[in-house]
């Protein structure tokens, strides 16, 4: 049914009803409209600095942006923390066109690249959009499904069922965060919900006479610390193999589809220069040297002998298991040291899109990570084979909404 043709909904631009610069915004959905669309979108995403400077490269200027919830009342809908590191992925999880043409100018990131022909290297074409001083900044225009899967799910959001929608956010105010010139200030600008509402009762009626269930994958995070390796670089590191072995609790009781993991090098001023912020910053997931991966589920193995081995075969795992993505050479290797002859800035971008991912498709009461990595002698402030890293894991949890009969509704885990 086309909503807008016969005039049975409008779009609305609703400002937070609490904005604190930097720090968090909410918005309020009014309960006295009939129901809204689940096409919510938030736009003037991003930030203002004293001078013109790069959003993050990878996140662009939704990088500001580190909790989501979706809410009624006290109860969670749907919701998404530690953002950024499953964003930056998701940003990555689209062909490069898509990226270049689209993406990166509804985001203002800079992914999606092309062979420039004067130098025959992969570089970024289009125009990288900027922050400014205020008044001048470019800004983000964020669909809210990216966050909040719920809204792939439902065909509506109707008020006499959820009573006190709101919708939240917290903010990373950090200048490394945000831009790439670290001499710069940066704060958050003031940003506003759009949300299509249906004014028709009678159209909202035969919708909500369907409405009983819904089920989505929401995608919730845990971590784990790989720490520093004993000679922190020094000659007794080389060649070391370094394990760790995790139980991850936060799955527990869940029916997991997919994994991924985002490996963050826990001291991100290492991926500063002089002034600026390298590549992807503190968001990249670093590669290391000669990883393997393996996961134990439920007192199994998922996968054969060793486990996942090889950069190629962690990017066959990507891509088998979310699909088609953005990458560039060197992504996911350590070291590799003539990539900036094939790629602009290649030295600097070589191993920081280093994801693992798996498919798992079962209920999950004991989940084990067995990870390793050898270390190298390296002298270098950056030496990532045996720096601490935080390995960020996010599984899809299915979820489940029942609307009862009396017009109330339970959210549950469904197994």
């Amino acid at each position: 049914m086309s909503y807008y043709s016969d005039e049975s909904a409008r779009t609305t631009y609703i400002d937070p009803k609490i904005y604190i610069p930097n720090v968090r915004a909410s918005w309020e959905l009014d309960a006295s409209e009939a129901a809204y669309l689940p096409d919510l979108r938030v736009c003037f995403l991003g930030g203002s600095s004293n001078g013109v400077a790069s959003y993050n490269r990878l996140l662009g200027a939704i990088a500001c942006c580190k909790n989501w919830r979706l809410m009624d009342g006290k109860t969670e809908l749907c919701s998404q923390n530690v953002a950024q590191f499953i964003q930056g992925f998701r940003n990555l999880n689209r062909p490069n066109a898509q990226n270049e043409s689209v993406n990166s100018s509804l985001l203002c990131n800079s992914l999606g690249s092309t062979i420039l022909g004067s130098t025959n290297k992969i570089t970024r074409v289009a125009k990288i959009l900027d922050t400014a001083t205020l008044g001048g900044e470019n800004s983000a225009y964020f669909h809210l499904s990216e966050v909040f899967p719920m809204l792939n799910s439902v065909t509506h959001l109707p008020t006499n069922v959820f009573e006190n929608l709101r919708i939240e956010v917290e903010f990373d105010s950090s200048v490394s965060s945000n831009i790439n010139d670290t001499t710069k200030t940066f704060n958050t600008l003031r940003p506003v919900l759009v949300a299509d509402v249906l004014e028709d009762p009678k159209i909202v009626d035969m919708m909500n006479k369907n409405f009983r269930a819904a089920s989505w994958l929401e995608r919730e995070h845990d971590q784990f610390v790989i720490p520093q390796a004993a000679a922190d670089g020094g000659l007794l590191d080389q060649g070391i193999t370094q394990s760790v072995n995790v139980r991850l609790n936060g799955f527990n009781n869940k029916r997991v589809e997919r994994l991924l993991m985002v490996k963050e090098l826990s001291n991100g001023a290492l991926l500063e220069g002089t002034g600026v912020v390298n590549a992807f910053g503190k968001f990249a997931s670093q590669a290391n040297y000669q990883q393997k991966f393996q996961v134990r589920l439920n007192g199994r193995n998922i996968l054969p002998r060793q486990g996942i081995v090889g950069n190629n075969e962690r990017l066959a795992h990507v891509v088998d298991t979310f699909g088609e993505c953005t990458s560039f050479l060197g992504a996911n290797q350590y070291g590799k040291k003539d990539n900036q002859n094939f790629m602009t800035d290649g030295d600097k971008f070589g191993g920081q899109a280093d994801y693992i991912a798996l498919y798992l498709g079962d209920y999950v009461q004991d989940l084990h990570i067995n990870y390793s990595r050898v270390g190298l002698q390296d002298a270098t402030a950056l030496r990532p084979t045996t720096q601490t890293q935080i390995a960020h894991v996010y599984c899809e949890c299915r979820k489940q909404l029942v609307v009862n009969n009396d017009g109330s509704y339970n959210i549950t885990y469904s197994q």
